[in-house]
């Protein structure tokens, strides 16, 4: 799982019938350590229903398909988890 803020979202009229209920956020992956984001912002599907601004957790690639159980979802980023906090334990 990665790291993320969602930065935006997006409108779309057309998308492939199994996205029709699933809203699509734009993420700007974060480095947990430098609190930095690190390369460009991506487009991931939301089936959390995760507002701008939030910190999220994220999967790619295959593991970005199992949240939709039985679906074959046409997906390569897909928003797993509302982060809260993060505590690494270093007295930050």
């Amino acid at each position: 799982m990665f790291y993320a803020k969602v930065i935006g979202k997006t409108y779309s009229n057309f998308k492939h019938a199994t996205l029709k209920a699933i809203d699509i956020k734009i993420i700007h992956k974060i480095d947990i350590e430098t609190k930095k984001t690190t390369g460009n912002p991506v487009l991931a599907l939301d089936p959390l229903g995760v507002a701008i601004g939030e910190f999220i957790g994220f999967e790619i690639s295959s593991e970005a398909t199992w949240v939709f159980e039985d679906k074959l979802v046409p997906t390569d980023a897909t928003i797993t988890a509302i982060i809260d906090s993060i505590d690494l334990g270093k007295g930050n």
